[in-house]
């Protein structure tokens, strides 16, 4: 993809998917700002790169969010491209489902039949439940405000919205995670319908499983049982998808969601 002379920002660059969503677009041209919660993250990102702007920031501040994006311009100067990565887990939450969840596997795979419940919803804390829709959705909303700010008058500009399989069909055990990437969906779908009138192109990303963390661990192998391909997908797979949609090549996609996902999900 040719993005020459384009400055993008991707939150949540600092490490997995948002790293190589940076590395992809900088190979491709861009000049790229990595916008991470942890600043000795976002600067591994962009030393990484040989250039760029590494910015600390929680997106889920509106305030530190305006502050970015001004520094941002700054330095770079005006924004062609955002992409909304940052995520993330309650991981105490996480820890409390797995288990249970296996126990239904195997008591399906010998019985045909799962009775242990999971309890994910019912022991799910308002502190989990805010955590993640306060980064995933409220996130999305203050970087797009932030960037069209920008992006209206100039009459140009690409916003690559992540959401994820999850909010597509839901997925058993993680409703705050299923309900806020159903959520970006939604706001995708109608910022797109708003803003391409001043140019602006937005489009969304519903990847399926992703190794981010090398190995796979026996943990992710009933992910890997239910993918038609047979593995997961890799973070360059994903990054690859937002490259086209920030490109010219995807002029006529308006509200799309773009799922890299291996079969796990078909339309």
């Amino acid at each position: 993809m040719n993005l020459q002379g384009k400055i993008a920002v991707v939150t949540g660059g600092g490490a997995g998917i948002g790293a190589a969503i940076c590395r992809r677009l900088a190979a491709d041209g861009a000049a790229v700002a990595a916008l991470d919660l942890s600043p000795d993250a976002a600067q591994r990102t962009i030393e990484s790169l040989g250039g760029g702007l590494a910015l600390a920031a929680d997106v889920s501040d509106s305030a530190a969010v305006d502050i970015a994006f001004a520094r941002l311009e700054a330095e770079l100067g005006p924004i062609d491209i955002l992409v909304n990565n940052a995520g993330a887990a309650a991981i105490e939450h996480v820890r409390r489902v797995a288990p249970a969840l296996k126990r239904q596997r195997e008591e399906v795979a010998q019985t045909g039949r799962a009775s242990t419940p999971l309890d994910a919803l019912v022991r799910l804390t308002d502190a989990e439940w805010r955590l993640v829709m306060s980064v995933h959705l409220d996130g999305t909303f203050h970087c797009s405000r932030a960037a069209a700010r920008s992006m209206g008058p100039r009459g140009t500009g690409v916003i690559v919205n992540m959401a994820s399989v999850c909010g597509i069909e839901g997925c058993t055990g993680h409703p705050h995670y299923s309900a806020a990437k159903a959520a970006i969906l939604g706001f995708t779908r109608a910022t797109a319908k708003e803003l391409i009138v001043q140019g602006i192109r937005v489009n969304a990303i519903a990847p399926g499983f992703i190794d981010t963390g090398g190995a796979l661990d026996a943990g992710r192998h009933p992910q890997v049982a239910r993918t038609p391909a047979g593995r997961l997908g890799t973070a360059d797979e994903v990054a690859a998808t937002v490259a086209f949609l920030a490109s010219d090549d995807a002029a006529y996609y308006i509200g799309a969601t773009l799922s890299p996902n291996g079969g796990l999900v078909t339309a």
